[in-house]
């Protein structure tokens, strides 16, 4: 590899190491970096296009064929390993030494960030799948996501928005053309993928009520009240016999019967309900939003796509005292203050936040290209990275929210 390449390669990947066996995955982003939506994500990305069209006319990087890889063995296997992370850039010198030092395990570290994954510096399971795919695949999935990005290019300015994109499980606020807040956030499940769309922040709502959509009731409440008579109770969700209508006493209810499929639902707000404490209204044609969770420990998983569609965002506070920054002296203070005093409230923005919700799987971010997996399966063309994920296998985590 020419000196070049590996130093445009090596870009700002020194600092991303990790000292525990499993630490927790960097954010992608920082305030202060460009944008995802950007020309300068574009301009990387077309660099980078070239950079892998190059390796693979080259014959490609070498593909890993033993699972499990690991500080302190000391195989043939390892060299193999070392040549496939030389040739991404990831390791910055080139050697035929077959143990698995502490400069490799930092260079699986690097790699690990970059494609989203759990940072723990062995090579299995899903960091042995991304490892696999080859270059000539990840152009490919370059040129879908820059064809993304270009289509969406056109409709955000540098002025103030937000950007949610669900493969990396993040939102960015961004104004003057730079970063200037990111969180973590959850996304839609697979059976319930979050749209691609553009719309606007209009109103902040503080402790929102929660009118649980028809196809959620039908779907999972009434299901779950046939078990659970106590559920609605311990929930505080109310029954109606229409939207605006009376309210029904559940104990009358034939829970069983077709009469359940008429009811509407309404959780009372609080910190049990399903929105929790803020959420952020922006009409569109979808239905979905913004909002605070009662289930935060959620945040903490490696790939958070749990919910309705909605995006459900850890630094709620954070994120909607930004929007509401120069909006009639709303801090986060007062917000909190609002919120733990019961104060029930929707705040007006004078002036709306363009919000967009991409589907971007690759990008550039300050010289580093990531990768993230194909959760909804639309990059199907560009490699079969999804359904190799998919085999490895996570944990179903089963909840009532949007």
């Amino acid at each position: 590899m020419s000196i070049e390449r590996r130093t445009f390669l090596l870009a700002s990947l020194a600092g991303l190491t990790a000292t525990s066996a499993r630490a927790e995955i960097p954010l992608a982003f920082k305030p202060g970096d460009s944008p995802l939506i950007s020309s300068e994500t574009e301009q990387g990305m077309v660099r980078y296009i070239g950079l892998y069209r190059q390796i693979a006319a080259s014959g490609g990087w070498p593909r890993i064929e033993t699972n499990g890889l690991q500080a302190g063995d000391n195989t043939a296997d390892v060299a193999v390993l070392r040549r496939r992370l030389v040739a991404s850039g990831d390791l910055p010198r080139a050697s035929n030494e077959t143990a698995f030092d502490g400069e490799l395990r930092d260079a699986v570290l690097r790699f690990q960030a970059r494609h989203g994954v759990a940072l723990n510096g062995r090579v299995t399971g899903i960091t042995l799948a991304h490892m696999n795919v080859s270059a000539a695949d990840r152009a490919v999935q370059l040129e879908a996501n820059l064809e993304r990005l270009r289509q969406i290019l056109p409709r955000v300015s540098r002025s103030r928005h937000v950007v949610m994109n669900a493969p990396s499980f993040e939102a960015q606020a961004v104004g003057d053309g730079r970063v200037q807040l990111v969180t973590r956030v959850i996304v839609g499940k697979r059976a319930t993928p979050t749209p691609v769309i553009s719309a606007a922040i209009q109103n902040v709502d503080l402790l929102p009520y929660w009118h649980v959509p028809s196809t959620i009731a039908f779907r999972d409440l009434v299901p779950t009240v046939r078990k659970d008579p106590t559920y609605l109770a311990s929930r505080k969700i109310r029954v109606y016999s229409s939207f605006g209508g009376q309210e029904i006493d559940p104990a009358v209810v034939n829970w069983s019967g077709q009469e359940a499929q008429r009811y509407v639902f309404r959780q009372d707000p609080g910190l049990q309900n399903a929105l929790g404490l803020i959420r952020l209204d922006m009409p569109n044609r979808e239905i979905v939003y913004m909002h605070d969770t009662p289930t935060k420990e959620l945040f903490a998983r490696d790939e958070r796509a749990y919910s309705a569609g909605c995006i459900r965002v850890q630094s709620i506070f954070d994120l909607a005292t930004w929007v509401l920054n120069g909006t009639d002296g709303w801090s986060r203070g007062r917000l909190e203050q609002a919120t733990s005093g019961g104060q029930k409230t929707t705040i007006h923005l004078p002036q709306p936040v363009p919000v967009h919700f991409v589907y971007m799987t690759a990008w550039e971010d300050q010289g580093q290209i990531h990768f993230r997996n194909d959760l909804y399966n639309r990059d199907a063309s560009a490699s079969t990275l999804a359904q190799t994920a998919d085999a490895a296998g996570r944990a179903p985590f089963q909840q009532i929210a949007p």
